[in-house]
Parts: C-alpha cells; structure tokens; sequence
C-alpha cells in the first residue's frame, strides 16, 4: 500500500515537473521570439510623412522605421531627399499618385553643421542653416507633388532644425499644414538635456496636452563614453588630459559660482 502511494505521489510531482518546464519552455520561446510586424489598418492618405535625423547622422537612421512602417502595410512609397552642403536638395525617387502616406528620408550632407557661418555654435545654426535645409526638403516635395498637409518625424538635433523651420515660416503664405509632429529625443524650452546623456525633463512635457506620449532614453553608454571617448578613440595619455581637464572646469566652475555652456547649449531662460 505504501509503495502505491508513493507512486502516486511521485507520478503527481512528475505531472506536476512537467507542467510547470512546458511553462517555462513556452515563456522562454515566447521572451526570445522575433515579433513578427502585423498589418494595421491604416487611413490610405496622400499625406507625405518627412524623416529628419540627428547630429552626426544620416537617412540610414530613418530607414529602419521607414521599412517597418512599410512592412506593416501602412505605406507604399518610400522617397529619399539628400541636402547638399549648399543648402540644394534633390529627390531620389518618385511618388506615384496612388501613393499611400507615402514617406520621406530627408538626408543633410552638412550633418553636423560645420558649414554654418557660426562655427559649430549650433543653437545659432539651427535658426540659419538647420531651418534653410529642412524648408528646402520639404519644399522640393511640395512643389513637386503640391502637398498642403504633412506630417513630420524628427530625432534629437532634427527636432531643434524642424522648430526653427516652424518658427521662422509659420503664417507665411505657402506653410504648409503639420497634421502630426513626432519628436524623438527632442529638446525644447523648459526641457533640458540631448538625447545622449537622456537628461530630458518630462515634466514640462506632461502638462501640455498636446504632446501624447514622451521617453526618456539613452543611445550611449556614458560611463564608458567618458572613460574611452566616444566610439574608444584616442591614446590613453589624451583620454586622461580630458579629463584633466574637466577636473579643472569643474574647479573653476565651482569656485565662480558661473557654470560654462558648450557649443549647442541655449541662454536659459531658452527663447
């Protein structure tokens, strides 16, 4: 009687063993599989979407979005406009008229402003070069295709060239209509910070209800950032002098009372 018993209750455990691996199998599977990208339903619009990149970079960062967008059957048509140094853009490709929100990977040559007569003080850049190329893309489009409506995706130092562009043209004439604005990493008045260090402040963005969502991220491993440099460039000897002399800003700083900006930091209050 006893040794039935035991094996009841060893086939019970076993049953029960069994039960809980296939769970952990199945979450294991479930945690390590590739989402697959599902079809949406989407408003079929001919309302052209414009993707401006960040500091540094290029449309090779839209494309990634621009192709999952694709994928998921909300678009059709995916168009590039590179923007020379010179401020002249030029369209890679067609849109056809049966285009569905059809999508625009907008490309600076000059991607980090150096051709700006202000010499890589970038928060007087955006108001002169940054906002001309971002007119010149879209206006290439525009006039091409003759959008009154567009919607616009902008990264880090993109949000900043696309708000000087809203701010100069805004009322004028031929401006066109922004039915959605997406600010990733975007840094404005009241927000502080840049996208690679995530200090971005959502508490301005949290009161005004017109924004619908906000994230606070990341792109860089700054421990690492400052103990390599960016990409682990230069010797030992002129990591160290760097941070020689941070050290010594710091002490400076701290004894003046009077904290020194880098190039791309606004006057706060920002205006």
């Amino acid at each position: 009687m006893k040794k039935k018993g035991i094996g009841i209750i060893s086939l019970i455990l076993i049953i029960i063993i069994a039960i809980v691996a296939g769970i952990k199998i199945k979450q294991n599977h479930d945690e390590n599989a590739v989402q697959e990208i599902q079809p949406v339903k989407v408003s079929s619009k001919t309302v052209p979407t414009f993707f401006f990149h960040g500091w540094g970079s290029s449309w090779h960062a839209e494309d990634t979005m621009a192709q999952a967008i694709k994928r998921a059957g909300a678009t059709n048509r995916i168009v590039r406009v590179n923007v020379n140094k010179k401020g002249h853009a030029r369209l890679i490709g067609k849109i056809k008229k049966n285009a569905k929100n059809p999508l625009v990977e907008v490309n600076f040559s000059d991607n980090k402003l150096t051709n700006s007569q202000y010499n890589g003080q970038y928060a007087n850049a955006y108001d002169s070069t940054g906002a001309r190329y971002v007119k010149n893309a879209i206006d290439l489009v525009r006039n091409k295709y003759h959008y009154s409506k567009i919607n616009i995706v902008a990264h880090s130092m993109g949000n900043l060239e696309v708000a000087s562009y809203i701010e100069l043209n805004a009322g004028k004439k031929n401006f066109p209509q922004i039915d959605h604005l997406v600010a990733m990493a975007g840094h404005y008045d009241r927000i502080i910070g840049i996208c690679g260090w995530g200090g971005i402040s959502l508490n301005a963005a949290a009161n005004d209800p017109r924004i619908k969502a906000t994230a606070a991220i990341t792109m860089y491993d700054m421990p690492h950032v400052g103990a390599w440099g960016y990409f682990d460039k230069g010797t030992a000897d002129e990591r160290y002098q760097n941070k020689k002399q941070i050290a010594e800003q710091r002490t400076k700083e701290y004894g003046a009372g009077k904290f020194a900006k880098a190039g791309g930091c606004f006057e706060y209050p920002a205006r």
